[in-house]
C-alpha cells in the first residue's frame, strides 16, 4: 500500500510540474508542495514496514534470497530507522513534515502563528489573494500555501532567508526522492519473492 501511495503521489507531482493551463497555473506551486508532503508522509509510514521486516527472521531470510540491489536498497533504508545513522536526518526532513503538515492541521498552531507573524513583519509578504470559481481548483487561498511553504522551508527544514530557497528545498526533495527510490526498488523484488514463497 505504501508503494502504491508513494507512486501515485510521485506521479501527481510529476504531472503538476508540467506546464499547466492558465486556469491551473496559480495552483501549480501549492499542488507541488501538497504532493511532496504526501510523499513524505507515505514514506514515513513505509519506513515502519522496513522496521518490522528487520525484526522478523523469516522476512530477513527472504530478503537474503533477493538480488544484491534489493538487499542494498533495504540496507540503505535501515539507516533511517530509529537505530540507524541517518534517523535524525529523516525525522528532520520527513518526520516533522509528516507530523505537522501532512494531515494534522490543528497540531501545528505554533508553527502557523510563527509563519504568519514572519509574513506580517515583512512588507513584501503582507499581501496575498483568494479566488473563487465554479471548479474546485479555482477556490484558492494563496496565503495558506505561503504559510505552509514558510513552515516547511524556514521552520522545519531551517533554510535561511539569505539562501536560494528553491534550490535548497530541491536538495531536500532530492534526498527524500532517493529514499523513495530505495523503497520502491526494495519493495518490488521483495514482494515478488514473498508472494512466490
Amino acid at each position: 500500500m505504501a508503494c502504491n501511495d508513494l507512486s501515485l503521489a510521485n506521479q501527481a507531482l510529476s504531472d503538476w510540474k508540467k506546464e499547466q493551463p492558465s486556469t491551473k497555473k496559480p495552483r501549480q506551486t501549492g499542488a507541488g508542495m501538497y504532493f511532496i508532503r504526501m510523499q513524505l508522509a507515505h514514506l514515513y509510514e513505509g519506513l515502519k514496514v522496513i522496521e518490522e521486516i528487520k525484526k522478523d527472521q523469516f522476512l530477513v531470510g527472504l530478503l537474503g534470497q533477493c538480488d544484491a540491489e534489493t538487499q542494498r536498497s533495504f540496507h540503505e533504508l535501515t539507516q533511517f530507522l530509529p537505530d540507524g545513522s541517518c534517523h535524525s536526518e529523516f525525522e528532520r526532513l520527513v518526520g516533522k513534515v509528516r507530523h505537522n503538515l501532512a494531515f494534522h492541521y490543528y497540531g501545528c498552531g505554533k508553527l502557523i502563528n510563527r509563519a504568519i507573524a514572519d509574513r506580517a513583519a515583512r512588507q513584501e509578504a503582507r499581501t496575498s489573494s483568494v479566488t473563487r470559481g465554479d471548479t474546485a481548483y479555482l477556490w484558492y487561498f494563496k496565503v495558506a500555501d505561503d504559510v505552509v511553504d514558510s513552515i516547511v522551508v524556514r521552520q522545519i527544514w531551517a533554510i535561511p532567508r539569505y539562501a536560494d530557497m528553491r534550490a535548497e528545498a530541491d536538495k531536500v526533495a532530492d534526498r527524500a526522492h532517493q529514499i523513495f527510490r530505495w523503497f520502491v526498488d526494495f519493495a518490488g523484488e521483495f514482494i515478488w519473492k514473498y508472494c512466490g514463497h
